[in-house]
């Protein structure tokens, strides 16, 4: 039993230390274990992230994509409301200006304002192509664009047109020629000159081009302005518009346009200055009005 004793307690201690090495290994199992189950878990979470991701960025273009249409629509009112577009109807419907396919030049009334355009005559200084053969004086000028011109008894080879409607003509048999008469250039929404055969849509006698006067057309904002202009040779002028929204369909716009100069040329001979004794040949004497009315149907 003695012998047996140390036998026994030696098994219970190799016993004990394999129970305390298995314990040790077990424990480091566990810890294994967890720290694998870790890793799986920040790998989950890692590929829901990044599918999330994914979906979000395969998501930004679709809506990118529903609101562009929006986007761009906002955008051309903002550059309508600046100007920035410019509309013009050379093919007797509004369209913008890079969409048609016409040499042309577009000058707006604050163009022709701060360049003190008041005559035909001074249209030419501002707008490359166009020439204006005035010899008949300021208010009986006559275009001339590439070469097509008016002479003396002759028809018109430009034609102009105030508001989509053609300038009276002559029968060629007039001195004077078939340009736009005074009071034609104030209060404009824009001034085209088109270069080129204008006859499909213009009709007969615009083979040279033709020039297009385009009035404002009523708003629907009560506004209105005064204008007052003195120069050389006792030169007075003044215009006034007022525009009137009466209702939500119906719009009013009145402008008035006068303007007074003495010549600036003297007859020596004993003819005098003709109508205007004193005043000098050349001068200006004109009052302009105009009516524009916009109704909704």
């Amino acid at each position: 039993m003695q012998a047996d004793c140390p036998l026994h307690a030696n098994k219970v201690m190799e016993f004990c230390g394999e129970d305390k090495e298995f314990g040790v290994s077990n424990q480091v199992s566990k810890t294994g274990i967890a720290w694998e189950r870790t890793i799986m878990r920040i790998n989950t979470l890692a590929k829901s992230i990044l599918l999330g991701s994914t979906m979000l960025c395969l998501a930004t273009p679709a809506f990118a994509a529903a609101e562009a249409p929006a986007k761009a629509a906002d955008a051309a009112a903002a550059a309508d409301e600046d100007g920035n577009n410019i509309v013009v109807t050379a093919r007797r419907v509004e369209e913008k200006l890079q969409d048609v396919p016409i040499s042309i030049t577009v000058l707006n009334q604050q163009q022709l304002s701060n360049n003190n355009v008041t005559s035909m005559r001074d249209l030419a200084a501002i707008s490359p192509g166009l020439q204006i053969n005035s010899r008949y004086g300021a208010d009986a000028a006559n275009f001339s664009i590439r070469g097509f011109t008016q002479e003396q008894r002759t028809y018109a080879t430009v034609g102009t047109y105030f508001a989509d409607v053609v300038a009276p003509r002559g029968s060629g048999g007039t001195f004077g020629g078939d340009g736009a008469g005074p009071g034609s250039l104030f209060d404009l929404q824009n001034v085209q000159v088109l270069k080129g055969p204008q006859g499909t849509l213009q009709g007969r006698n615009a083979t040279g081009g033709a020039v297009l006067l385009v009035p404002r057309k009523p708003t629907n904002k009560l506004e209105g302005y005064v204008e007052g202009s003195y120069g050389q040779y006792n030169m007075q002028r003044v215009q006034a518009v007022l525009n009137i929204p009466l209702a939500d369909t119906f719009r009013v716009r009145l402008g008035i346009d006068h303007m007074t100069r003495d010549g600036y040329l003297k007859n020596i001979g004993l003819l005098g200055d003709g109508v205007r004794p004193g005043k000098g040949m050349g001068d200006a004497n004109f009052y302009a009005a105009r009516l524009s009315i916009v109704g909704d149907l």
